[in-house]
């Protein structure tokens, strides 16, 4: 069965990264995940809350997705990728990151609306 989206390791993320690539990264951990650790400039959108709120994610982008293991992130990119969406996978998430683009936890990325929820804004 062939993948119809790029599955990406973490060294080629890295380069694209380093090159300046036009892409929006997509933690789909939870908020709590996110903020002890994430990959620098992604933003946060926890995979229970992507029904909801796929709409909010830039089509015009490519959208490479990560959560702990590639699980998560792989049912995502089925999903958005069949809807027309320009998406990649990380392959394995952020527990087999090992490039430079890692980021501490206590960084915030974007607006947090009243509910506690990223405001996706690009």
């Amino acid at each position: 069965m062939r993948i119809p989206y790029p599955m990406v390791t973490w060294d080629v993320l890295d380069q694209w990264l380093e090159g300046g690539a036009d892409l929006v990264l997509v933690d789909l951990r939870t908020g709590p995940e996110y903020e002890a650790s994430h990959l620098r400039g992604a933003v946060n959108l926890p995979f229970g809350e992507l029904p909801a709120r796929y709409r909010q994610l830039p089509r015009d982008k490519f959208l490479v997705f990560y959560c702990s293991h590639g699980a998560q992130s792989m049912r995502a990119c089925n999903r958005l990728g069949r809807m027309g969406f320009s998406v990649a996978n990380l392959a394995g998430g952020l527990s087999y990151y090992r490039g430079k683009f890692l980021e501490p936890g206590g960084e915030s990325h974007g607006n947090v609306d009243r509910n506690g929820r990223q405001d996706l804004q690009w």
